[in-house]
């Protein structure tokens, strides 16, 4: 995998979260129509000392689906399905990069979930500090 490359979003309107279908698991729920929105508590999922380089939990903890997400200033990541070997991985790659790029942030990760020419596509998400 190539080295992440953070951006920012500047959202100036809401996006839609469409329900989740039945499924297992939310790591499995693919969107129907437009994307699907989760969000997950920073604290309640970083693993480790302040100090070091972030990781994630194994597996994420109380996953929260959106209906909405809301106006606003964003860093994100995006990446395809099989770029990484976990959806977390993926997401942990993007704490690591913040942290080492010394970006600062605030409030729960916020995945995505749409699809993009018939593969998963997901985009995490932090609103700046």
């Amino acid at each position: 995998m190539e080295e992440a490359t953070i951006l920012e979003l500047h959202l100036l309107s809401a996006l839609q979260g469409e329900q989740a279908p039945d499924s297992p698991a939310w790591s499995e729920a693919s969107p129907t129509r437009e994307s699907l929105l989760w969000a997950f508590s920073f604290e309640q999922n970083l693993s480790g000392s302040p100090e070091d380089a972030p990781s994630l939990v194994r597996p994420l903890r109380g996953p929260k689906l959106l209906s909405r997400l809301d106006p606003g200033n964003y860093y994100f990541l995006q990446w395809r399905e099989g770029s990484y070997g976990t959806i977390e991985d993926g997401m942990e790659d993007f704490l690591r990069q913040l942290w080492w790029e010394g970006k600062t942030c605030k409030g729960p990760l916020i995945l995505r979930v749409l699809n993009e020419e018939g593969r998963r596509t997901f985009q995490v998400l932090r609103s700046l500090a």
